[in-house]
């Protein structure tokens, strides 16, 4: 029981000293950059399938941005679509300048999709963008201004999920934060680890220096996590500390779709071999297990009431000060209120998901995803 005990107590202290460790990093000033004007050094790439839906308002309000901060290149990405997304895209391409469209032929999925319009940039700088995200205003004018003269590989841009109408929209609103909140605090560390493609920059020569290296280009999804983990070794990957270079994404609608998402994401990290990426997912997973098995032993009388209300005293108080402090950056609202509930649920979620991953293998848009 001792040596139990002692195990708990290591794991808690190590988990404790990391979500310090992050809360340090996100008490610093947002960063702004100087201003510019011109866009001409950047392409947007804008993969897609099946988004008639989303893609019309993002396309509005890239053509409102432009207006502001000209001369970006967009290049619209169709990925086989069965619904009328292509004939969007075309219209776009009618009504305004500087738009390319591309329809993969021989290959498929978003990975694939910006690569092949790798080969049509022109410009130093890239963004890749969700076909179904909503860019915050200014963001145009902000990634102009962080890409100017930036001698950097990849910049880490903040996305939030959001804002939830429901139970389980907020709770993904929520809980995402805490993604954001592990995502840039270790890159403010020094040591990246997660990225998200749907608001991603990095640079077309960085790309294409890695680009022959890379081995993972056969795996359906990981076009932003594996393009950052091939750039790391360079030390060039930085993460962007200003929440007007956010874009926002709607949460998904039932517990079904949520999961799969989860189970995607989840999947990739088995074939990235990084001892930083993989301390922080194991040390996250057992101090949430701990919580987890800990409390049930509790209640049954196996395990002190005493230690149980130790252990949950820190990490509820450390993971609320993080979530809430990244939360309030990321303006979610009613923020309190959901972390209560997510107190009770996360645990079951970090724990049982990842080793879901391993065995399952989830569906995107009819396709099944080959993550191992």
């Amino acid at each position: 029981m001792i040596l139990l005990l002692i195990a708990i107590g290591l794991i808690y202290v190590l988990y404790a000293l990391w979500l310090l460790s992050m809360i340090v990093r996100w008490q610093r000033p947002n960063a702004i950059p100087a201003i510019s004007h011109d866009a001409s050094h950047l392409t947007i790439i804008i993969p897609f399938r099946d988004e008639a839906e989303h893609l019309p308002i993002l396309l509005d309000a890239l053509r409102k941005q432009k207006k502001e901060v000209p001369g970006a290149h967009i290049i619209l990405v169709d990925d086989h679509s069965t619904d009328h997304s292509l004939f969007i895209a075309h219209q776009f391409q009618q009504e305004n300048e500087g738009v390319d469209v591309i329809c993969q032929q021989e290959t498929h999925g978003k990975k694939q999709g910006v690569d092949v319009a790798l080969s049509h940039v022109k410009s130093e700088w890239v963004v890749t963008l969700d076909a179904d995200i909503r860019p915050c205003e200014g963001w145009l004018k902000r990634i102009a201004s962080w890409t100017k003269n930036n001698s950097n590989d990849l910049l880490i841009l903040p996305l939030h999920i959001g804002p939830g109408k429901n139970f389980i929209g907020r709770l993904q609103e929520v809980e995402f934060a805490s993604v954001m909140a592990i995502t840039g605090g270790m890159a403010l560390a020094g040591q990246p680890i997660l990225c998200n493609g749907g608001n991603l920059c990095f640079r077309k020569e960085a790309y294409k220096r890695v680009r022959a290296e890379r081995t993972d280009m056969h795996i359906t999804s990981g076009d932003d996590v594996f393009l950052l983990h091939a750039l790391k070794p360079f030390g060039k990957v930085k993460w962007v500390h200003d929440p007007h270079a956010r874009v926002s994404t709607a949460p998904k609608s039932t517990w079904t779709q949520f999961a799969s998402q989860r189970l995607r994401w989840m999947g990739k990290a088995g074939f990235i071999r990084d001892r930083w990426l993989q301390t922080t997912a194991w040390l996250a997973f057992l101090a949430n297990g701990v919580f987890l098995t800990t409390g049930t032993a509790t209640l049954f009388g196996w395990f002190s009431v005493s230690h149980f209300t130790v252990l949950a005293a820190i990490k509820i108080i450390l993971d609320g000060w993080l979530i809430l402090r990244v939360g309030k950056w990321l303006c979610i609202k009613q923020l309190k209120r959901f972390y209560v509930i997510l107190i009770f649920l996360y645990p079951f979620y970090a724990t049982l998901f990842p080793l879901m991953s391993q065995f399952v293998k989830p569906s995107w848009k009819g396709r099944t995803t080959n993550n191992r």
